[in-house]
């Protein structure tokens, strides 16, 4: 059924309905509040346009409509910006990522609807909150960082809803100026502001869905929905008694008015039956739908209504109120049928009236007072865009509404180089991205503009800025060459850079993540280590009588014959040597060591006559240089000493007896005076 009103208002007297108008579809037409026929619905709307404007006498131009409960959807959504060094965030800036935020938020709600090709209109947003660098901040504007996060609350309607209503109004030459949703309009009517203190649950029961409203302490603080409501109960007549639907419909309103019941079924047989049969046969539908609107009620209440309003066509169904109450657990008489005949600001036509006429009238006054959502077309780049006025639309909503991506309002930054520079990190930035272009009426607009009705926006997207690009010479330090003398031989001393320790040319381009090593032509270091020379101190390993010792060799650094140290500045001209010292055999002091004998009990140390110092068994002179790995003995002896050459260190007694005769043994074994000693040997020697 569509249904139409023409209302005005009078401030002493509440509202007037000037004229009233309903006709049904010839056929079935929409579906759960959906528009599926379009060309029907609008057959059905210009019926009831064209009586109004009879009655009337005036032609009408503008329409409120109401849209299903259920088509509403909200979604909170986190967008966050980042750059590499700390910006100065604008207005434009902050905008942009709203825009972002509210497009996250349109994602959210496609992955999370039941069907996600599902397309939506956002109604409408709020920021909840804004940080800057992590902190949370009442408003980033002018702010400073380098990371920037909003988060918003956006609202959208599923767009084939809309699309659908509007579809159905072009065709009647109507223009839509305020969208209201079904349970608020119907609030609007059914419930007067002085009992919105009580709990109470206002169930607008359609033909396929019932939607719900709670109220407590002075206002609406829930909607819910039911996808089940006067359809079902249709659906199940013209299933048993294999009606069409719109026989249905006819047999299910009169069962409020006739005890007996006279149809034909589809194939032409007529049927009589008795109304208490057909309510037999529709007692488990109707008790479904109370028991889902019964649990719809107490997810959304937590507890049990004082009272249960009815409104809709489909309230009337038979059964239906006490089913309510017996789910709920709550007397009879506080399950009732609003109607607009109880409306006591409601005057003017008496035509309309029953519950069926609650929702239309709560729409007209939702109309009247502003309450719903203001909407109107303006074009961006020439296609007609809807705009819904929850809160002052900008240009950002309208290019939003186009389906013009937050990101191509700016230009995209260009990429940045990031790479190391002798072990430190270096960034060379992208440039920036041009802004988009955006001219209002053909004059130059920002994003935050206010649009009117017919506004035309014109929107240009901003171009990416160009990536960093460098070549090594661009970022080299300004140096010339040098040439000097190298040990003897003229060389060229210039700058040296190298990527991964493979040498580059100043032509070269930079890419992002190279490792540079760039060596100035500055001291005498970095000459040395152009030329290959390592300074680092060389550690050398020699043994000395089979004890190993390791020695530094260090580096002689002359400039024009000078000793100079590594950091000395190297100047063109400048005759350079850089050699290893070395270290020789002499400067070792090496000194050979004693032979030990044990003579009549007593430790003694034959001193050395000469020392010897042989390599590889060969004698070799003091100036000869250490080679690593030499193995070095000190010798003291030409050849080893013979029993008489310790004879002058052996302490004999001062006076010896007469004919005493001296007795030697080495080892215990008696000797000679040419016995051939041997280190550790044991000598005696005495007078018998």
């Amino acid at each position: 059924m569509v249904m139409g009103l023409v209302m005005i208002k009078n401030e002493d007297q509440g509202y007037e309905i000037l004229a009233s108008a309903r006709t049904e579809h010839r056929q079935r037409a929409m579906y759960d509040g959906q528009v599926h026929d379009v060309e029907e619905v609008a057959r059905a709307v210009i019926r009831v346009k064209e009586i109004l404007e009879k009655k009337l006498n005036v032609p009408l131009k503008q329409v409120a409509v109401a849209a299903a409960g259920r088509a509403l959807r909200t979604e909170v959504a986190v967008a966050e910006h980042k750059e590499l060094l700390p910006v100065r965030w604008e207005r434009e800036d902050v905008l942009a990522l709203e825009m972002e935020a509210v497009h996250l938020a349109l994602r959210q709600l496609k992955t999370s609807a039941d069907d996600a090709s599902q397309s939506y209109h956002c109604v409408g947003y709020n920021p909840i909150a804004r940080w800057n660098e992590g902190e949370e901040i009442s408003s980033l504007i002018g702010q400073r960082g380098k990371v920037a996060k909003v988060s918003v609350i956006a609202t959208f309607l599923p767009r084939t809803v809309v699309d659908g209503l509007v579809a159905v109004l072009s065709r009647v030459g109507l223009e839509m100026t305020s969208l209201t949703l079904e349970p608020i309009a119907a609030g609007q009517a059914a419930i007067p502001v002085n009992m919105r203190r009580l709990n109470l649950a206002l169930v607008d029961i359609g033909a396929g869905t019932a939607d719900i409203a709670l109220t407590r302490n002075g206002s609406f603080f829930a909607y819910g929905m039911v996808p089940m409501a006067g359809d079902a109960v249709t659906e199940e007549i013209c299933a048993h008694y294999l009606l069409d639907f719109k026989v249905g419909e006819k047999v299910k309103r009169d069962l409020n008015t006739k005890a007996e019941l006279n149809f034909k079924d589809f194939l032409g047989a007529k049927v009589v039956v008795k109304k208490e049969e057909v309510i037999k046969i529709i007692q488990s539908v109707v008790g479904k739908i109370a028991e889902n609107i019964s649990g719809e009620i107490m997810n959304l209440n937590n507890e049990v209504p004082q009272a249960v309003i009815l409104i809709g066509g489909g309230s009337l169904t038979p059964m239906l109120s006490e089913m309510l109450a017996e789910t709920l657990g709550i007397p009879q008489n506080r399950v009732g049928i609003q109607v607009r005949e109880r409306l006591s600001e409601i005057y003017g036509e008496k035509s309309i009236k029953g519950p069926e006429s609650i929702t239309p009238i709560g729409i007209g006054i939702a109309a009247l007072e502003g309450s719903g959502l203001q909407y109107y077309t303006v074009r961006v780049n020439g296609a007609r865009v809807s705009i819904f006025e929850l809160q002052l639309a900008t240009v950002a909503e309208a290019l939003l509404a186009a389906g013009i991506l937050p990101r191509s309002f700016f230009g995209k930054l260009g990429t940045a180089l990031t790479f190391e520079w002798n072990h430190e990190m270096r960034v060379i930035k992208g440039t920036m991205g041009s802004a988009a272009q955006l001219l209002v009426n053909d004059k130059p607009s920002k994003l935050d503009q206010a649009l009117k009705v017919g506004d035309d926006i014109v929107f240009v997207p901003g171009e990416p800025g160009e990536d960093a690009q460098v070549c090594f010479k661009d970022i080299l330090p300004p140096a010339e060459s040098k040439w000097i003398v190298w040990n003897g031989n003229q060389k060229e001393f210039s700058p040296q850079v190298f990527v991964n320790q493979e040498l580059a040319c100043e032509t070269d381009e930079i890419l992002d993540g190279y490792k540079i090593t760039y060596l100035p032509n500055d001291n005498l270091e970095n000459l040395c280590n152009q030329m290959g020379y390592d300074l680092q101190k060389k550690e050398i390993e020699i043994y000395i009588n089979g004890e190993k010792q390791i020695f530094k060799l260090t580096h002689e650094l002359l400039v024009n014959g000078c000793g100079v140290d590594s950091s000395h500045i190297v100047r063109a001209g400048d005759s350079i040597e850089v050699r290893l010292r070395q270290i020789t055999v002499g400067e070792l002091k090496l000194e050979a060591k004693p032979i030990t004998f044990s003579v009549n009990g007593m430790h003694l140390e034959y001193p050395p006559q000469e020392k010897i110092i042989l390599f590889h068994g060969r004698p070799i002179l003091e100036d000869q240089p250490l080679i690593d790995g030499m193995d070095l003995r000190v010798e003291g002896y030409k050849k080893m000493p013979i029993l008489t050459d310790l004879l002058p260190y052996v302490k004999f007694p001062d006076e010896l007896l007469p004919g005493a005769s001296l007795k030697l043994s080495v080892n215990g074994i008696p000797a000679e005076f040419t016995t051939v000693l041997h280190p550790g040997d044991r000598i005696l020697a005495t007078f018998e």
